[in-house]
């Protein structure tokens, strides 16, 4: 039978791709929170799955008593940025506290645990960064899962901290991810302020999981074990090859699409700090975060070009001018407020 694998927050955007992807080789076991029971049973299907507040210590414990699982693969966060800003204590409680407990149960049974972090535990000052690299937070959320990265080394000094760059793609139905709302924009002719200033290594979320699972894999002895690796522990980077701003991402993508160019305006993060949007942003935003992901790339975690990717995400039905989707409650600056993982 295969191993388990435990998957936090598998209705994300993250989570849904590690949860179609494992199923080759694991078997995969997904928690959810805000997803509805009747969206969750349409999403999960056969897969096992339940629904709990990870902030929640006594759940948590049964639950990892209850699944047994064989790795643990922890993407559970709340990743807005302003929502962390306005309400640092639900932040403290589900980013910091959630992760570090869950990681000591691992750590008890010596369960395989990796946690999610991302770029932005750095400020933008001294990019590319290295996974040796003290982080420098300038919010809420990278504070919060700085601290949590702390906590789960002392607490499991075997787990895995992998820190992720900004992932593009779609995420599960009811939860818009950044992209989504960035190709929804543009296909409605829509212009969207993307910041020129902002540089960061980008992966699609499937090729993010990929690595996922050959790091949660790695140690074991049957095929869950895709790179055939020791065990790896500690901080890793899953950073893309290629170094691009937020606003050419937009530039890329519309390209792509065969859409005019001018629909992506150039805006800078400085700009945010002194009250110059039209956009209230609450959480400081980093500049350039770009990932040095060295380490894992020697371990097989190939990124393609992002091009590709994008090509793969962007079908070709969409590549058309001729008819422009009618208005949906979508807001063309939102895009800009996703851009925590």
């Amino acid at each position: 039978m295969a191993p388990k694998l435990l998957i936090t927050g598998a209705t994300g955007l993250l989570g849904s791709h590690l949860l179609r992807a494992s199923q080759e080789w694991w078997h995969p076991v997904g928690t959810y929170h805000r997803t509805t029971r009747r969206q969750a049973l349409s999403f999960f299907g056969k897969i096992d799955h339940g629904r709990i507040d990870l902030g929640d210590y006594s759940e948590t414990k049964a639950m990892v008593a209850d699944v047994q699982p064989a790795a643990v693969i922890h993407t559970a966060a709340i990743t807005d940025l302003d929502y962390c800003e306005r309400y640092p204590d639900e932040s403290l409680r589900i980013n910091l506290n959630a992760a570090t407990d869950l990681a000591a149960l691992c750590g008890d049974k010596d369960i395989p645990f990796l946690f999610t972090s991302a770029d932005l535990v750095f400020d933008g000052a001294g990019a590319p960064y290295a996974e040796d690299d003290p982080p420098t937070p300038i919010n809420v959320f990278g504070e919060h899962r700085a601290l949590a990265e702390e906590g789960i080394i002392a607490a499991y000094e075997d787990a895995v901290i992998a820190r992720l760059p900004l992932l593009i793609g779609y995420g599960s139905p009811g939860r818009e991810s950044f992209y989504y709302k960035l190709v929804s924009s543009f296909r409605r002719g829509q212009e969207v302020t993307l910041f020129g200033d902002a540089i960061r290594s980008p992966v699609s979320a499937a090729v993010a999981a990929q690595g996922l699972l050959k790091i949660a894999g790695s140690g074991f002895e049957d095929d869950v074990n895709i790179a055939e690796t020791e065990r790896v522990v500690g901080r890793i980077h899953l950073g893309g090859r290629d170094q691009i701003s937020l606003f050419e991402l937009g530039q890329l993508t519309l390209r792509i699409l065969g859409l005019q160019e001018q629909l992506a305006v150039p805006v800078s993060v400085l700009d945010s700090y002194a009250g110059l949007l039209q956009t209230t942003f609450l959480a400081a935003r980093s500049a350039n975060v770009t990932l040095d992901s060295s380490r894992a790339y020697e371990l097989g975690y190939d990124p393609p070009p992002l091009p590709s990717q994008l090509e793969e995400l962007l079908p070709p039905a969409w590549r058309v001018q001729a008819d422009v989707l009618e208005d949906d409650e979508s807001d063309p600056e939102a895009a800009e407020l996703d851009e925590g993982t």
